[in-house]
């Protein structure tokens, strides 16, 4: 009865054991499923180190561009700041020069009539210098005549 025994706890062992192998996930298709599952992952990081490290497209690169046209861009404002700067000066300069001129069209205008004036009033006081002299030059002639 002991080999009985033995032999039925034997098969019951055995076949707990069998169920175990037929329902484990990784004797019945799982390790295929564990390799496939890796490759996808290795795949997936291959493509990873492609987006992070390809020379021309990848994000190292394209942050060493950008780094790049940030520096070329500081230069180029460390380059055109003093231009700026004097460009401000002149813009205030010629502001106030042309508060200073506002009037000089109108000035000139004015100075324009004013020699015209002048002329007008040379020309009068000529006429009146020479009517003068005549009468004075008629009187002293009639002065002489009639004496």
């Amino acid at each position: 009865m002991d080999d009985e025994r033995l032999a039925k706890a034997l098969y019951e062992k055995l076949d707990g054991i069998e169920q175990r192998l037929s329902s484990a996930k990784a004797l019945n298709g799982g390790f295929d499923k564990l390799t496939e599952q890796v490759s996808t992952v290795g795949e997936d990081v291959r493509s990873i180190k492609k987006a992070l490290y390809d020379p021309d497209l990848g994000l190292f690169s394209r942050i060493k561009d950008l780094e790049m046209e940030s520096n070329r861009r500081q230069e180029f404002i460390q380059t055109t700041r003093p231009i700026i700067e004097e460009h401000k000066e002149t813009q205030i300069w010629r502001k106030s020069i042309d508060k200073e001129l506002e009037g000089y069209d109108e000035l000139r205008t004015e100075v324009r009539e004013l020699r015209t004036w002048k002329e007008g009033a040379s020309k009068f006081i000529w006429a009146l210098v020479l009517t003068s002299a005549a009468a004075w030059v008629k009187m002293f002639m009639d002065m002489m005549i009639t004496r």
